[in-house]
């Protein structure tokens, strides 16, 4: 099982734009909790506190979320709003869950072992960065490792090659691409005076 991170969140009454902007000038993000047989709590919580936690446990992550200083929720990340211009936290819905059920979450992949690649003349490309997987919400992992290392030129993973977590099932057909390995192509520079050689063109002094 996963380690579960703790997240502490504060009701909010007034939702409207300029409330929701007052909250972001003070470091605070508007956000919502929202599950199976429940309504909509609008909530908020610190940024920083929210970047951390993500960095910390992972975007896939089971939190608990405590409401007001005693309400607690398991809950999961679902979305996250991003400014278009710095591209910094807007917004944040939790998804309540319960730890008993199945859940689903997309996975970011994580590549290793192309270190060398560069020096081997390879070119690797990444058909998916994220897997959508199902599971129970304590056992999604926070990325799919996919080692590339013994890859050469001409060969492919697909979803059948990949190793999931014990109970992690993936939500796409084995036979889909994920990483796809090719020779990388060297371009010959021409200086200017060899194009003109071989144009014909005489060169002034």
């Amino acid at each position: 099982m996963n380690e579960t991170g703790v997240l502490r969140v504060e009701s909010r009454t007034d939702t409207s734009s300029q409330a929701n902007k007052r909250l972001r000038k003070a470091g605070y993000l508007p956000g919502n909790i929202y599950g199976k047989d429940m309504e909509s709590v609008a909530v908020s919580i610190r940024k920083d506190e929210l970047r951390k936690n993500i960095a910390k446990y992972g975007r896939s992550a089971v939190f608990e979320l405590v409401l007001d200083g005693n309400k607690k929720y398991n809950v999961m990340v679902k979305d996250v709003q991003f400014t278009h211009v710095d591209h910094d936290f807007m917004h944040v819905d939790f998804h309540s869950i319960s730890l008993s059920e199945e859940t689903k979450a997309n996975v970011p992949v994580k590549i290793v072992g192309d270190e060398l690649y560069e020096a081997r003349r390879l070119l690797l490309q990444l058909h998916r960065d994220f897997i959508p997987v199902k599971g129970l919400p304590q056992d999604v992992p926070n990325f799919i490792e996919v080692n590339v290392k013994e890859l050469n030129a001409g060969d492919n993973l697909f979803i059948s090659d990949l190793e999931f977590p014990k109970g992690i099932v993936p939500e796409l057909e084995e036979t889909q691409l994920v990483v796809s390995i090719s020779e990388a192509k060297i371009h010959k520079e021409v200086d200017e005076q060899t194009e003109d050689e071989a144009s014909g063109q005489p060169q002034e002094d």
